[in-house]
């Protein structure tokens, strides 16, 4: 069942739309965070219509209900990172 969008968390103003390939299915994600910085420990994004936390846990980003595809959400991170330099 999807979430639904918490209003709190999103922010319409953030356009930054990435669309990331991943075993040759390709997702779009978009942040639902405003400030994001080197420390942060959980962030909110939306994954092709679906609200979905990641975790960083032992400096690994995991989703947090899941700990299938490790891979996924660590490409998602560094995406993120590359983007935003951190």
């Amino acid at each position: 069942m999807e979430d639904t969008i918490d209003s709190r968390l999103y922010d319409q103003s953030l356009g930054q739309i990435f669309r990331i390939t991943y075993k040759n299915r390709d997702f779009k994600v978009r942040l639902l965070k405003k400030e994001l910085t080197k420390e942060l420990t959980e962030l909110y994004l939306l994954l092709d219509g679906v609200v979905q936390k990641l975790v960083k846990k032992d400096n690994k980003w995991i989703f947090e209900n899941s700990e299938a595809d490790k891979e996924f959400a660590h490409d998602i991170w560094r995406t993120i990172s590359l983007r935003y330099r951190l």
